[in-house]
């Protein structure tokens, strides 16, 4: 590696260079904010007659055709290009040193390599650097034609005369940061990242690429990313990319991943697996082909794809990592469509039921993890997710008490038109499209005298029951019906063609708190058939012998402890006593601060510091408390590892 500051001209006058910018880098991004403050530090350093610090260029050196020298640029690229284009606005306006910026500065007169011109970018930005570089005309838009144009006027508008701008230039100071391929010499992704460590410039997708293509050859960096990272791009927002390597990490690892941790947690992986980038990028591409085709519904199986809108309705997407795995299976194989969509179905009900009953949904994430290790479930995919989901599944007394009182209008995510779209769906067995549909209320939201007059305490009964599954269904013409009185809506809910609001017509001479209250019940019976809860009883859970989360649901009654796992490093232990202690040492290890959000806690506290009939002495010389059952213990890990915020970090393993 070699370091140094150079002015920006001596840089870039290197004869038979050409500054490359690697397939896999960003788009040219820099707006008129960016390119406003370099013509300002232009104008500074023309005023001043001063050098004037512009920022770092880092890249790997490659020999090229015809003696010439290839600097791939690893970071600097939006800079170099904004300066690029100055340049050449200045050239364009200076008649008297034209020729000389051109062909020091923006050209390699002797390789005809990239048409002579010394920067090379990225192909999405390279027809209108081609143009720009020409003088030709460029139609689309794109960010090089708007900020060339953007310095040419600002060069003619400086009141400066152009070559004393060219002048000025020269007084661009830079840092230069030159790496090789050689074997000794630093790597460029390790530089890369030191340069990029706050993260607030590139995302997750954008260092990941990164890791996979930079130590390639441009060739390879060509190819794979053009025959995958662009496809595996193109399914995804800068955000959605980011969400989808944490759900693919989450089916791989099996472990919680933070959105702030997936570039960390990608490296190890690829890592402990051995991969090359071109296995990373197949595996990757099929994933992401899985996950878009959640995203938008559209499987090999329609049934799936019903499935799978009412769960994205419901923004329930802690499921896709399951799910990825799931259509592995499937496409090799292991399970067929029938069982796929059977398991699918199981975890829908769950879901709605939870909120149905507005229960938090984020202990789902924990069971997900669980069920993406395949190791674990052992013989049979059902038994294992029912068993898992059993404790968080709202039975039909809770779910059907919660319907008669919660106003499902007002919940989240439309789940009072999903809930009569599915009944809809449960009567005429077909997929029906309701997008343009509205929920209307029976009783109006908001009532008239008209209503008040018609029955006793309508404004109560509104209150009450108002929001309820009971007093909604669907219509095609809401602002039609208004506030009609119930005898006027009926006339309209007679003739529609969804089911749910013929029955009201065909079943209620009035609509009053009886009547309301009789139409929940019966829905709220067919929504606990559509979103069953499976019976445990019939499906006996697979063995819980082995490696598990610290946060995950396991009865450890009787069961003997053999490890426990800290951060990826094993502890071979042969008591609960003894997992305490080692874990407690490893909370102190890693920062000591951590006991005092222990001492903090009264219950923690009271249980490990305040009596002591089996104590044990901690590495620090602290005293604790151990005599405690297994599940007692396992708990006050799970806690101390949730408080500490490294429950990720924390598996045991039982015989």
């Amino acid at each position: 590696m070699k370091a140094d500051s150079i002015h920006l001209f001596d840089f870039l006058g290197n004869g038979k260079t050409i500054f490359e910018i690697p397939v896999f880098q960003r788009n040219y991004e820099w707006s008129i904010p960016q390119c406003e403050q370099l013509f300002n530090d232009l104008i500074t350093a023309e005023k001043e007659n001063q050098d004037h610090f512009i920022g770092a260029v880092v890249y790997v050196t490659n020999s090229g055709e015809k003696m010439s020298h290839i600097y791939r640029i690893i970071d600097g690229q939006q800079r170099l290009m904004s300066l690029t284009l100055l340049l050449k606005a200045i050239s364009d306006v200076d008649a008297e040193n034209k020729d000389e910026i051109e062909e020091q500065f923006l050209t390699n007169k002797y390789l005809e390599a990239n048409n002579h011109l010394k920067l090379k970018p990225v192909d999405h930005d390279a027809e209108a650097f081609f143009a720009v570089m020409n003088g030709k005309e460029y139609n689309q838009p794109s960010k090089v034609i708007e900020n060339y144009n953007y310095f040419q006027k600002q060069v003619a508008d400086s009141g400066i005369n152009a070559s004393k701008l060219y002048e000025a230039m020269d007084h661009f100071d830079m840092v230069y940061i030159e790496l090789t391929n050689e074997p000794g010499d630093e790597n460029p992704q390790v530089i890369f990242e030191s340069l990029n460590s706050t993260g607030v410039s590139l995302s997750a997708s954008d260092l990941v690429r990164n890791f996979l293509l930079m130590s390639l050859n441009s060739e390879d960096q060509t190819r794979l990313y053009k025959e995958y990272w662009i496809k595996i791009e193109q399914f995804f927002t800068t955000t959605g990319f980011t969400e989808f390597l944490r759900h693919y990490l989450i089916m791989k690892t099996h472990a919680l991943v933070k959105k702030t941790q997936v570039y960390e947690i990608y490296k190890k992986f690829y890592q402990n697996n051995n991969l090359n980038a071109e296995q990373a990028l197949v595996d990757l591409y099929k994933f992401a082909g899985f996950y878009n085709e959640m995203l938008n519904a559209k499987t090999e199986s329609s049934e799936f794809n019903r499935i799978l809108k009412h769960i994205n309705i419901m923004e329930s997407k802690v499921v896709y990592p399951y799910f990825m795995m799931l259509l592995d299976m499937q496409q090799n194989s292991e399970i067929d469509w029938d069982k796929l969509i059977n398991l699918a179905h199981i975890m829908e009900s769950c879901l709605f039921r939870l909120k149905a009953c507005r229960h938090a949904t984020n202990g789902m994430n924990r069971i997900i993890i669980t069920l993406c290790d395949k190791e674990k479930t052992k013989s049979d995919l059902q038994k294992n997710e029912i068993y898992r989901l059993n404790r968080n599944f709202p039975d039909d007394a809770e779910f059907k008490e919660s319907l008669l009182e919660v106003n499902l209008y007002k919940l989240r995510n439309n789940l009072a038109k999903l809930a009569l779209v599915v009944l809809e769906e449960n009567r005429t067995r077909e997929t029906i499209n309701f997008d343009n549909a509205q929920v209307e209320h029976v009783m109006p939201q908001r009532l008239n005298n008209d209503w008040r007059l018609e029955g006793n305490n309508a404004d109560k009964i509104n209150e009450q029951l108002g929001g309820t599954i009971g007093n909604l269904t669907l219509t095609m013409y809401n602002q039609e019906m208004s506030n009609k009185l119930f005898s006027e809506k009926k006339e309209y809910y007679a003739k529609s063609n969804v089911s749910l609001t013929r029955e009201i017509s065909e079943k209620y001479q009035r609509w009053d708190k009886d009547a309301i209250i009789d139409r929940t019940r019966e829905l709220s019976t067919e929504l606990c058939q559509i979103f069953a809860k499976p019976d445990i009883k019939k499906e006996k859970a697979e063995d819980i012998v082995g490696e598990h989360a610290i946060d995950e649901e396991v009865d450890v009654t009787g069961k003997k402890p053999i490890r426990i796992t800290l951060n990826d490093r094993d502890y071979s232990i042969d008591s609960w006593r003894s997992a305490l202690v080692i874990f407690l040492n490893y909370v102190w290890a890693i920062d000591s601060r951590n006991f005092e959000k222990i001492r903090q806690d009264d219950s923690l506290d009271t249980k490990l510091f305040t009596h002591f009939n089996h104590p044990a002495v901690l590495a620090n010389n602290m005293k604790i408390e151990t005599n405690y059952s297994a599940t007692t213990i396992v708990a006050i890990i799970a806690k101390i590892a949730d408080l500490c915020d490294i429950s990720n970090e924390v598996k045991y393993t039982i015989k």
